[in-house]
């Protein structure tokens, strides 16, 4: 675990040093903890988290008489299972499984809201660090408002237990391979085993944002030996391992099964149309941002050739993660999360080479942003709050028909979600026959006969 031990240490003294230096550090991280957390617990459980409550052996409620709660030491088994019948995310859905044992989602809200305190933190690093600047407090509220207007379906992949484990916390794992690496290592029995561990996790991550962190740490290890004809053999080691958690991911039978489709070239430049049209309209105001931040940089001799090359690497990685996908059969919004940070660590590069030295500036802009994003948060949290309280009635009116001594329970249907805020945007939700798919999991899910829904009139 030597990878890990460094990447925690790492930020837990970036963090104890921001602190130190500045109360608006603590202030603004606090900040950010507990607007996330807020939305966090107004979020239950939803769609594929009823399933990995469970033992793992079928995504159909109804081919298993009576399944088995997860428990800690049922994981590796239930994953195992997972691997063979669903996908080969094993690393994302043995947290989602370790936080499905609770009894009540809390644990899960706490960590997940320390989890995203710790992504923003850890672009900040990557951004302060390859600019040769300083940390500046300000810069943190302009990383926590790009993220939340860019990060893809924020209520699936930020606040959604399964679309979190797979998306939010995986950026972490992947994020923490590129800065094990980016640091010079002597090559010892400790700096092989912390690469191996932290390359197969981040290789294991994820399908495009993995292999897309692999080639950012491969292109940075390419300049060094261009410029000392030097190789790192930990980074080598870290590589390998992960281009093994990549394979063994990817070609699990479950993700065969899943994943079948014609890879020809007419099916691809389809997809790359697709994933051109679902993108570039959101996101070509930062990709002119980007280009014009690094020129200004440049001409103002505020942007070393290191840190330029620093945003080509990571521009290379946003690319590489986001048409990746057009070899999917399938590209949700979420799966473009990694991309989104990688264009995110690319974009505050030169925004701390231009404006960390100028006063005023950044808090100037901090707090226009903060107002843009306070505009945005409050229709959202009426979204997510509307959800929350249909859907606690719904587990009211479940547990009361138990108590009742009752089979079924008739619950009210949740509304259309209006946001994409909302974890219930477009997923998977209870309906009105008892015999649909999410019915039939909230049913077993309360060891409750059927549960029927109504629309609230």
């Amino acid at each position: 675990m030597q990878g890990w031990y460094f990447v925690i240490r790492n930020l837990v003294n970036s963090l104890y040093l921001k602190c130190r230096r500045n109360k608006w550090s603590l202030i603004i991280l606090l900040t950010i903890f507990i607007f996330v957390l807020i939305l966090n617990l107004k979020t239950l459980y939803i769609a594929d988290d009823y399933v990995y409550h469970f033992f793992y052996q079928t995504s159909s409620p109804t081919e298993i008489a009576h399944q088995q709660k997860i428990s800690t030491l049922l994981i590796p088994a239930s994953m195992w299972n997972h691997y063979f019948l669903w996908n080969g995310r094993f690393v994302a859905h043995s947290i989602v499984q370790y936080f499905m044992q609770f009894d009540t989602k809390i644990p899960f809200d706490i960590c997940n809201s320390l989890v995203f305190v710790v992504l923003i933190m850890m672009m900040d690093k990557f951004a302060s660090k390859l600019s040769n600047k300083k940390a500046q407090a300000f810069v943190l509220p302009l990383i926590f408002v790009f993220a939340w207007f860019y990060l893809p379906s924020f209520g699936q992949s930020v606040l959604w237990v399964s679309g979190a484990g797979n998306y939010l916390w995986m950026s972490v794992i992947y994020l923490g391979f590129i800065m094990y690496n980016l640091r010079v290592r002597e090559p010892n029995v400790q700096s092989f085993i912390g690469a191996a561990i932290i390359g197969f996790l981040a290789g294991a991550s994820n399908e495009n944002s993995g292999p897309a962190a692999i080639l950012i740490v491969l292109l940075f290890m390419l300049k060094r030996f261009i410029e000392t004809q030097k190789i790192s053999l930990v980074t080598l080691v870290s590589v390998f391992f992960g281009g093994i958690g990549f394979l063994i991911m990817v070609l699990s039978p479950g993700s065969q099964k899943r994943g079948m489709m014609s890879r020809t070239w007419p099916v691809i430049h389809k997809n790359i149309e697709n994933i051109y049209n679902l993108t570039f309209d959101n996101w070509k105001w930062l990709y002119l941002l980007v280009i014009v931040l690094t020129i200004a940089g440049v001409v103002l001799k505020k942007l070393s050739i290191d840190s330029c090359w620093s945003i080509i690497f990571f521009m290379v990685g946003h690319f590489a993660a986001v048409y990746a996908m057009a070899l999917s059969p399938e590209e949700p919004q979420r799966t473009f999360f990694g991309g989104v940070i990688f264009l995110g660590i690319a974009l505050f590069i030169p925004v701390y080479a231009l404006f960390s030295e100028v006063k005023l500036v950044l808090p100037v802009l901090s707090i226009l942003m903060i107002i843009l994003f306070v505009r945005s948060y409050v229709p959202a949290y009426q979204d997510i709050n509307q959800s929350y309280q249909v859907n606690k009635m719904q587990y009211e009116k479940i547990l009361t028909a138990k108590k009742e001594g009752k089979n079924s329970a008739h619950v009210p249907i949740l509304p259309v979600a209006k946001s994409t805020y909302n974890a219930t945007y477009q997923t998977f939700t209870l309906d009105e026959p008892s015999d649909q798919l999410m019915n039939l999991w909230v049913a077993k899910y309360f060891d409750i006969g059927k549960v029927y829904g109504y629309h609230i009139k």
